[in-house]
């Protein structure tokens, strides 16, 4: 899954229903929507996706593999046991890979958090955290919900090493 093409794909979705939303509430047809505020819909979703494209940005400049993590802010009232459970597992991981792999944190509270709904594909619920592994711009595999035992992790990192 290219990530490029996969935040391209949820923006031109998030953008389709906005117009459906305006079309309904006002009982326009979609062609009216466009015409009477199609530039004010597509300022809105530039901004409402600039923290996932920078988000993206940033980890498409890693030339290693990125073991990306998103999770519940630490600083929130309401504590994610499955996120505190997975973090031991990639303190791990960065004790085994060292620089060789780029680990990078996104707090679900963050404009970078909405990632989180661009790489979930709707398989099972969406639960926090998510854990992925990119490399060269693709999502090579992704977890949510659930602790990643360090081995599992290990199955699609060591590839990517050689």
């Amino acid at each position: 899954m290219n990530l490029k093409a996969l935040v391209s794909q949820h923006q031109q979705g998030f953008k389709q229903k906005v117009m459906q939303t305006l079309s309904a509430k006002h009982s326009m047809s979609m062609e009216q929507v466009v015409e009477e505020h199609g530039d004010v819909i597509t300022r809105y979703v530039q901004e409402k996706y600039k923290g996932i494209e920078q988000a993206v940005s940033k980890i498409l400049e890693f030339k290693r593999p990125v073991v990306l993590s998103i999770r519940r802010d630490p600083c929130s009232d309401d504590v994610c046991m499955i996120c505190e459970r997975d973090q031991p597992n990639i303190k791990e991981l960065q004790r085994l890979y060292g620089d060789r792999v780029v680990f990078y944190e996104i707090y679900d509270s963050s404009s970078e958090g909405a990632l989180y709904h661009v790489i979930h594909q709707g398989e099972g619920e969406k639960l926090l955290p998510l854990t992925a592994i990119i490399h060269k711009g693709e999502v090579k595999r992704y977890w949510s919900g659930r602790p990643v035992e360090v081995e599992e992790y290990r199955q699609y990192l060591d590839p990517l090493l050689v």
